[in-house]
């Protein structure tokens, strides 16, 4: 694995950590926006999709008044799925069980092709 990918798998690991301690250092659980970006970023981690966990993670910190009306009203009819115990759960396994993740280049040709359209429309290859 290229060290720029360990690298930013690392920053992706301690970032989700540094959201779970946020909402530690609140006393609280995840709201169910909070709590949809965590899972969507954990899944992408576990997929090798690192730019979609970095958008997830972005999203988490977003501030309640930058939240999209549309997405807290369809989130609000939504129950609850995730503590913050089954998050790091599910950091802990994603850290063991697919520490070593794929470039792009060996993904299967429909997730690279995915993953560089997304890339692109973020502004973010040449």
């Amino acid at each position: 694995m290229q060290t720029m990918e360990v690298d930013r798998k690392n920053r992706l690991y301690d970032n989700f950590i540094a959201a779970l301690d946020h909402l530690d250092a609140e006393c609280r659980e995840p709201d169910r926006w909070e709590e949809e970006c965590l899972s969507y970023a954990l899944g992408a981690m576990g997929c090798g999709m690192f730019l979609v966990a970095e958008v997830e993670l972005a999203a988490f910190f977003r501030p309640i008044h930058e939240r999209s009306p549309d997405a807290l009203a369809a989130l609000a009819s939504k129950p609850a799925r995730f503590n913050k115990h089954m998050l790091r759960h599910g950091l802990d396994y994603v850290r063991r069980h697919y520490n070593q993740t794929d470039a792009v280049a060996d993904m299967p040709p429909a997730l690279a092709a995915g993953q560089r359209d997304l890339q692109s429309s973020l502004g973010l290859l040449p």
